[in-house]
């Protein structure tokens, strides 16, 4: 990636130590499975949650959109985090602003999301014609176009929402023939209607768990619409460049992410039992312990993190905490 699209102050240059990712379910994963892997050397905890009780958002409101994210990021807060990550790209498309408010009642957290580091991503690599597959409402905002646009992109893109995914991802059946049926022809229908495109964003974080099976119809079935390839784009991998700094490819292993250790802190908002079962379909691997959180938790969230936002304002000075902005700081260049 080119040094000059991103500068050292914007880079979050201290590796976060803490890092909470939400999603609607269990798309979210992807991010940490990545995140996971480029950083095994490092001392890291984890703290998920996936919003599966109200899975999908890509069909709701915006409105209702952006209150959850504020009941989740609010919640989150009270984990001592050093970022969040927006690990829902309909979320960071529609209600970015409400998850930034919400962690800036506490100090020291940065809030992530991976449309804005794909677009730096693209413009340092761009396509001939960019693609994006995500839910409707992400297709609906335009939020990879206008962002590659807004840095000066001139190619063509093409943004559809794709509704029949998430659900099948979620199903906890990946690998059955049925599902695998039912997600071949969904995929037909939506890699047909991006015929023509040499790059593509899987612009939602369930997607990349399918991408070996968009990679098997581009150079099968489907040959013919995709003549030159299809360059797959995961934001995992341009969000790990932005959050530390490396470009480096996840580490090479033999031994799988070992999920089930005290660094990593698992929730949903459904059923413990089935939210397990789809990630472990997906990661090919089992999950340590998942708690169930009542969504009733997340709702009361925002107000108990504004009344210790304001005991903390009215505190005497010598008990105020001193606060550093690392994502500016040259201390941590």
């Amino acid at each position: 990636m080119s040094n000059n699209l991103i500068t050292q102050d914007q880079l979050y240059r201290r590796t976060p130590k803490r890092i909470g990712l939400f999603d609607s379910g269990v798309g979210g994963l992807s991010v940490l499975r990545h995140l996971v892997s480029v950083t095994q050397s490092e001392a890291l905890e984890f703290v998920y949650l996936g919003d599966t009780a109200r899975c999908p958002y890509g069909n709701r409101a915006q409105g209702e959109i952006a209150l959850f994210v504020e009941e989740i990021v609010s919640w989150l807060t009270s984990f001592q985090l050093d970022s969040i990550i927006m690990a829902c790209n309909t979320s960071a498309a529609i209600a970015k602003d409400a998850a930034v408010k919400a962690a800036a009642q506490v100090a020291g957290v940065t809030v992530f999301d991976l449309i804005e580091p794909t677009a730096d991503w693209l413009i340092a690599n761009p396509p001939e014609a960019l693609g994006v597959m995500a839910t409707i409402n992400t297709a609906r905002s335009k939020a990879f176009s206008r962002a590659v646009t807004a840095r000066g992109y001139e190619g063509k893109v093409i943004e559809i929402g794709c509704p029949k995914l998430v659900p099948l991802i979620e199903s906890g059946r990946l690998g059955e023939a049925g599902c695998e049926a039912e997600l071949e022809a969904a995929l037909i229908e939506y890699l047909q209607a991006l015929a023509g495109v040499d790059g593509l964003v899987l612009g939602c974080t369930h997607f990349p768990f399918v991408a070996d099976r968009i990679e098997k119809l581009v150079s099968g079935k489907l040959k013919e619409l995709y003549p030159s390839g299809l360059k797959l784009i995961d934001p995992s991998h341009a969000l790990a460049f932005q959050m530390l700094g490396s470009d480096a490819p996840p580490a090479v292993s033999t031994v799988a992410n070992n999920y089930q250790s005290p660094a990593f802190k698992i929730y949903t908002t459904g059923s413990a039992s089935d939210f397990a079962r789809s990630a472990a379909c997906c990661l090919g691997q089992e999950l340590g312990l998942v708690a169930q959180l009542d969504v009733a938790e997340l709702v009361a969230a925002p107000r108990a993190l504004a009344k210790k936002a304001a005991r903390s304002s009215t505190a005497p000075l010598a008990h105020q905490s001193v606060s550093i902005d690392v994502t500016t700081s040259p201390s941590f260049a």
